[in-house]
């Protein structure tokens, strides 16, 4: 079998570098990569206090924790699956939450679209899962608008799923063409339904 090339991205590589916060060396090559996944490797495995994030004289005194965790998830090197759901009706968040719990997700909800926006600018989300009339129509339009380009603006794979009570067909269309990845009625088994489809992605 012939040895395959993978190309990554000049945004991924700085992100690599500031997540191990070693210095970006002049000359790239693979032993300089592996080297810096593997500084990261042992501050994930708690080898190296995790209090030198943002330690150090040279790093970022911004470059909070939150955001080193954010920025794993972006490089792929982040293990834990995480999903937001966003629904104003607080016996459909608190059931998802405990479906997606068991499934192995970390699971953040929202009850409106202001908190939803805020998390999502904040943390990279494998999926969300968003009922489209929060707390109308209207908004959450506006809430799938934005989700998507902030999905677009920062190349990530979070998937985004609809979910309504509604029957009409029009918002499946609206909700698809808006770029929702898959639009589902809360209909007999839309559960069974939305974890299938999570579980196939």
């Amino acid at each position: 079998m012939s040895e395959q090339s993978v190309v990554i991205q000049k945004e991924t590589v700085d992100l690599i570098y500031k997540i191990a916060e070693i210095e970006k060396p002049q000359t790239l090559d693979d032993e300089a990569i592996k080297y810096a996944l593997h500084t990261i490797e042992k501050k994930l495995n708690n080898t190296e206090p995790l209090e030198i994030i943002p330690g150090g004289s040279s790093a970022d005194e911004s470059y909070s924790e939150e955001e080193w965790q954010r920025d794993l998830r972006l490089v792929g090197l982040s293990g834990g699956r995480k999903i937001l759901v966003v629904d104003d009706i607080g016996v459909v968040t608190y059931q998802l939450k405990i479906l997606f719990q068991k499934i192995g997700f970390e699971v953040d909800t929202a009850k409106d679209i202001y908190s939803a926006a805020k998390l999502i600018r904040k943390t990279v989300y494998d999926f969300i899962v968003m009922d489209l009339f929060v707390s109308t129509e209207r908004e959450g339009f506006l809430l799938l608008d934005e989700t998507k380009k902030t999905v677009v603006a920062n190349n990530l794979k979070t998937k985004i799923i609809v979910i309504t009570a509604s029957a009409k067909g029009e918002h499946k269309v609206k909700c698809l063409n808006r770029g929702a990845n898959m639009f589902l009625q809360k209909d007999t088994g839309w559960q069974e339904e939305l974890v299938k489809y999570i579980d196939s992605v």
